[in-house]
């Protein structure tokens, strides 16, 4: 590409690119190089640099990917049809490894102005025609208030005029009330306080007024959690064996002299050990918000998992190795 033709469009760089269309700068690359999605112009200085066409199908391809579309299927697509295919869900077929659609989940708004403007075709256009799902619209925050619904929004999008500690309480309220696994706040004028206190529960807040590419930004930040694997979801709702070895167990096992044998035995249980202790710290570690908890929840049981399996391992090690793992030896 000449020098001129490079200075006629607006180019960028991947971490750009990145922070845009919310695909991790590794993704990107994977892309680029495994399936040849993008072609970027490349610069004396080796960098590479990318156009708008390159921003616009690496979200459309984050958008297709997260609804099940295999990236293997799709990378090479044009993006008019990639934007087809967005629009109509058909036209490609689907990776049966991919992960259900996960984009948009599904929002609970607060606001009657907000939510107009997330349903029209205007902003709807800017998202390159990908609607939100919004679940329930109430115009003003007190109509909300002892509000239940069938299923917990992933994320409640709240916009109100003036934000103080009356209307954080209001706001904190609701989002425990429904459940939301991310709550969003848009204020116009806002007390220092209240909106820090907002920031402390993981709350996303952010000043009115907002252009439709803020506001789209802001949207693509608070998507839900990601897809959790068959295996993470097993092993959350598997009984998990309590301890089996006491720290003395551990640490003597630990300390064998490693002369007489392998150091599988010492690394085994240093990390049974420290396990156990990350397992005891995300039980106990500070939750402010649901969110926090679920979180907190779900790391404590991974870590059990983890401790139990590797008490497992040094079963086998200690019986190959002649150790024995009473407490009296």
């Amino acid at each position: 590409m000449t020098n001129t033709s490079l200075n006629s469009q607006v180019l960028y760089r991947i971490g750009v690119v990145s922070k845009l269309s919310s695909v991790p700068v590794p993704t990107l690359r994977v892309w680029q190089t495994r399936y040849n999605a993008f072609s970027p112009t490349t610069t004396q200085g080796h960098h590479r640099l990318y156009n708008e066409e390159d921003l616009q199908k690496a979200t459309l391809l984050k958008s297709l990917t997260g609804q099940g579309h295999g990236i293997s299927l799709i990378a090479g697509l044009p993006t008019a049809q990639l934007k087809q295919l967005l629009k109509t869900g058909t036209g490609t077929a689907s990776s049966p490894d991919q992960p259900p659609a996960l984009a948009n989940g599904a929002w609970v708004v607060i606001g009657a102005s907000l939510a107009s403007r997330l349903q029209s075709e205007t902003f709807s256009s800017a998202r390159l025609g990908q609607a939100l799902h919004i679940q329930q619209v109430w115009p003003e925050l007190s109509e909300a208030s002892g509000a239940q619904l069938d299923q917990a929004p992933d994320v409640l999008m709240v916009s109100v005029n003036g934000l103080n500690d009356s209307t954080a309480d209001q706001i904190l309220a609701l989002s425990q009330q429904l459940a939301a696994r991310q709550t969003v706040v848009l204020y116009s004028f806002g007390q220092l306080n209240a909106i820090a206190r907002l920031g402390r529960a993981s709350f996303l807040v952010h000043r009115e007024p907002l252009n439709d590419l803020a506001l789209n930004t802001i949207i693509q930040s608070a998507r839900p959690p990601l897809y959790a694997p068959s295996w993470v979801i097993e092993s959350l709702a598997t009984p998990i064996p309590s301890r089996q070895f006491s720290d003395a167990v551990l640490q003597r096992v630990a300390n064998i002299p490693s002369q007489v044998m392998c150091e599988c035995p010492r690394h085994v249980a240093e990390l049974i050990g420290q396990l156990a202790q990350f397992e005891d710290y995300s039980r106990d570690c500070l939750n402010e918000s649901p969110k926090d908890a679920e979180l907190h929840r779900q790391l404590n049981t991974m870590a059990a998992s983890a401790r139990a399996l590797f008490e497992k391992a040094l079963h086998m090690v200690a019986t190959h190795e002649g150790i024995s793992l009473a407490e009296s030896a």
